[in-house]
């Protein structure tokens, strides 16, 4: 591969991370739901997910789940949301992607 095909594929990556990260940083719970400080993007058949409603079930939170997989405009919010992966979970400002009880305590702790 030649130098001026790598040189375009690092700058192609660099401004599709940089579009990625400048729309997906700015969204919160509040733009996805008015009425829910908590939202979850997630599928039923993922493990990590299950595990990201239990504990907030636990923790007695209020949250509006988003299955992906339920529709055409539920995919296409978690698109917008800047989703790759699920869970993906708005906490107030915070953007988790994955589970983990730590953070998304800290998250909590934070609302």
């Amino acid at each position: 591969m030649s130098l001026g095909r790598v040189l375009v594929y690092v700058l192609l990556g660099f401004l599709a991370w940089n579009l990625f990260k400048s729309t997906a940083s700015d969204i919160s719970a509040a733009d996805i739901s008015a009425e829910h400080e908590v939202v979850m993007f997630s599928t039923q058949w993922c493990g990590y997910c299950d595990q990201a409603r239990d504990f907030l079930k636990a923790e007695r939170i209020e949250f509006l789940e988003i299955d992906i997989e339920s529709s055409t405009e539920a995919q296409r919010r978690f698109r917008e949301a800047g989703g790759r992966g699920v869970p993906l979970t708005f906490i107030g400002d915070e953007r988790l992607v994955g589970f983990s009880a730590p953070a998304y305590g800290r998250a909590l702790d934070r609302l």
